[in-house]
């Protein structure tokens, strides 16, 4: 209160609504402890009991069917290095509300996003380029090969593929997000080049701290700064926008929670909540959204209702 004054009724508020609570600790009774522990003993002693019995009578099956693995093992070994393992996509995915980080061969870093999904080859080596096909939205910390344009070979290229464009990368940190027919591209270090499918554009070259924005469907492209760490902020559960709107912020939850959002009163939508909002989960941003700008929110299965109090 003393960092935040102006926010004194909000924090009053919050301080208000988590002293409604009163926890309780639950402990069983020793009686209970002793006759969970009793009946355990008893059914592993039983299933021991029934392993002896079995064992006996699975001896001459079992000779059999090793004699059968045998053969079997012997030609898949066979077919195995006659035929080498191909290099298959390794696909991974994010539910909602999740975030995961991924190791590449390289060693190079990706934090993908709630609601987001990337592929690659399972191995990568000095004939191929470095590739990774996105959808949705992720932090790329790429590794380093060669630090010279004039002499980069083909495994020191990496190239990240969106649904509008190709991004390509020596080694930086960027973030890619690709919601609701648009595509955002912030550059925190290093350099870029991003080259549009479907425009006649010439690629764009971005320095730290241009933001790149590209919308096929209204035909609008817009190249402005950020500031990369606001902006990548997801990556510790945080959500930073400059003044962000509520409809701003609703869109963002709708996208990484899955839930469907609706605000009553399109005045409401307007309207600005000033500083981080917190998303260690949907209920946090919420709480949020009610106590600063005075709304009640309506739950249901797979939809929320905010509207004015």
């Amino acid at each position: 209160m003393q960092a935040y004054p102006q926010k004194k009724e909000a924090i009053e508020n919050a301080s208000a609504f988590l002293q409604q609570f009163n926890p309780e600790t639950h402990w069983p009774d020793e009686h209970y402890i002793e006759q969970c522990f009793e009946k355990h003993l008893s059914d592993i002693e039983h299933i021991e009991k029934a392993k002896v019995v079995s064992i006996k009578r699975r001896n001459i099956r079992r000779l059999i069917a090793v004699a059968a693995s045998l053969v079997g093992i012997i030609l898949l070994a066979s077919l195995f290095f006659r035929y080498p393992a191909q290099n298959k996509p390794i696909a991974v995915t994010t539910r909602y509300g999740e975030i995961k980080e991924v190791l590449l061969p390289d060693s190079s870093v990706i934090i993908l996003n709630a609601n987001s999904h990337i592929s690659f080859n399972k191995n990568w080596n000095t004939n191929q380029r470095r590739e990774i096909w996105l959808d949705g939205e992720a932090f790329f910390d790429i590794k380093h090969l060669n630090k010279n344009p004039d002499t980069i070979r083909p495994y020191e290229r990496f190239l990240v593929h969106g649904k509008d464009m190709t991004i390509e990368v020596l080694g930086t940190a960027f973030d890619v997000r690709q919601r609701r027919g648009a595509t955002e591209v912030v550059l925190q270090s290093g350099k870029i080049k991003i080259t549009l499918k479907d425009s006649a554009q010439s690629s764009i070259v971005l320095a730290p701290g241009d933001m790149f924005t590209y919308n096929p469907g209204m035909k609008q492209i817009i190249h402005t700064t950020t500031v990369p760490e606001d902006y990548t902020a997801w990556r510790e559960k945080k959500l930073i926008l400059n003044d962000p709107t509520l409809a701003q912020i609703v869109n963002y939850l709708e996208d990484n929670y899955g839930k469907k959002i609706i605000v009553t009163d399109t005045a409401l939508e307007k309207r600005k909540i000033e500083g981080p909002i917190l998303l260690n989960n949907l209920d946090d941003a919420l709480f949020i959204i009610s106590t600063v700008l005075h709304t009640d929110i309506d739950k249901t299965d797979s939809t929320l209702m905010i509207r004015p109090r």
